[in-house]
Parts: structure tokens; C-alpha cells; sequence
């Protein structure tokens, strides 16, 4: 059934087994979380608005707008296991350095796009490319684009997993191609269990940049080992 969002309105296709009174279920656009009323989401249904879906077929198109939901055990481990909890504090250069340092980086370009309702966009991606033995999740990268002096104009840090398409670079909206590039399902889909030798594709968006950029930088900060079996993260999350 339709699900509107209370705060910004947007609306998406929620599964029937999730309906259920009391369910709290989290916004992909504004991140808002609220409980699921069926006596309020019926009065508030409409169609829902069309938008431009990286080619999955049919089911990539349905996942593309689903809502996902928070639940307390069953459908709700992976977004608790994966999203949930964050670190106390960031690691050290030093910490940071022997994290990812078996993570490379490949076809990493950068360029500009036209859109229509943005005006210029500064596109920067590539693929991140997991050569520890082990499998790993979770990996981010840091854009910067600086000036003629190498002064930074703007830093942006984005996780792995989604990339646009030229054609959805040129018509959506910047907050429709955030949603995109935060798109739970598909950062589930291709930045988990990167086997060794696998690909994390990443993308980050400058939207109507300064002028003067002279030149843009990319680095990896931050990824996550794939919880064992048994293990306290996959055990607090049942």
C-alpha cells in the first residue's frame, strides 16, 4: 500500500506484511521516523509521482522507492545491523591509514553535467576495489574539489554503492538524486560483502560548484569488517 511521510510529504509503495498499527517505519528522503497509522495513511492517499529509476528492471524499480522499515526483529535486521549504530569517535590518520589500506581505488574521473534544475553539476567517481583477503562493507569516500592555490572550495562524504545514470544526472532534482545516492537497498546490494578483488562503484556530487576549481582530490575513509556468524552485532540484532 501508499505511505506518506508526515514531515515531507513523499510518498511510497510500503509491502502489506509491514502494515500493521504501530510500525515504525523511516522516511528515505527527510529521514524522519514515525509510526505507521492506517487510519491516517488511507486518508492521505494519492497516486504516486513518477521518477526516474537506474535500470534494475521491474523489481529494481519497485526497491528503488520502497520505504524501509524499522522493525524489531525478522525484516528489520538489516537496516539495524548495517545503519543503526555509529562510532564513538572518529579514528586517528594513523587508525584511518591501516583500515583501508588494502582498499584501491580505479576509473576515477571527474566531469560536468548540465541539469535542468540545478544549473552545473561537479560529478566525481570511480570504484573502490576490496584487496584485503577478507570481505569487507560499508566503504565511504571523501570528495574535495579546491582552488588554483589548493585551497578546498568544498568536502563531501558519501557511501559507496550508487551511481547515477547521465540521463538522471540531467533532470532530477538534488534532493531526488540524494535520495538515489542513499538508497538503502542499493547500498545493501553492492556495498556488502565485497568479496576480495570485488568493486564498491561511488559517486559524490557538487551541486552548482564555485567557480575557480582547479582540481579535486578522493579518498577512502572509512569501511567495516562483515560480522562473522554468532557475533555481538548479529546477536543484538535478532
Amino acid at each position: 500500500m501508499e505511505v506518506r511521510c508526515p514531515n515531507c510529504s513523499s510518498r511510497f509503495n510500503l509491502p502489506e506484511q509491514f502494515a500493521k498499527a504501530g510500525t515504525k517505519l523511516r522516511c528515505t528522503v527527510c529521514k524522519t521516523v514515525f509510526a505507521f497509522d492506517p487510519a491516517e495513511q488511507l486518508a492521505t492517499q494519492g497516486p504516486l509521482p513518477d521518477m526516474p529509476v537506474k535500470g534494475r528492471g521491474r523489481l529494481g524499480k519497485i526497491l528503488g522507492v520502497l520505504l524501509l522499515v524499522l522493525v524489531c526483529a525478522g525484516g528489520g535486521y538489516g537496516y539495524f545491523k548495517y545503519f543503526a549504530s555509529t562510532p564513538a569517535s572518529p579514528p586517528t590518520e594513523q587508525e584511518l591509514a591501516k583500515k583501508v589500506e588494502l582498499l584501491t581505488m580505479r576509473n576515477v574521473r571527474q566531469y560536468y553535467v548540465d541539469n535542468e534544475k540545478v544549473g552545473k553539476v561537479f560529478v566525481i567517481e570511480g570504484k573502490v576495489v576490496n584487496e584485503f583477503p577478507d570481505p569487507k562493507e560499508l566503504v565511504s569516500v571523501e570528495a574535495a574539489i579546491y582552488d588554483k592555490d589548493k585551497k578546498a572550495l568544498a568536502t563531501k562524504k558519501q557511501l559507496g554503492g550508487v551511481q547515477l545514470s547521465l540521463f538522471q544526472l540531467q533532470v532530477l532534482s538534488e534532493k531526488e538524486m540524494e535520495s538515489f545516492l542513499n538508497n538503502k537497498v542499493e547500498i545493501l546490494t553492492n556495498n556488502t560483502n565485497v568479496p576480495r578483488g570485488g568493486e564498491v562503484p561511488f559517486m559524490v556530487l557538487f551541486y552548482a560548484p564555485p567557480e575557480g576549481i582547479a582540481e579535486f582530490g578522493v579518498r577512502i575513509v572509512d569501511v567495516k569488517d562483515v560480522p562473522a556468524p554468532g557475533s555481538k552485532d548479529v546477536e543484538k540484532a535478532k
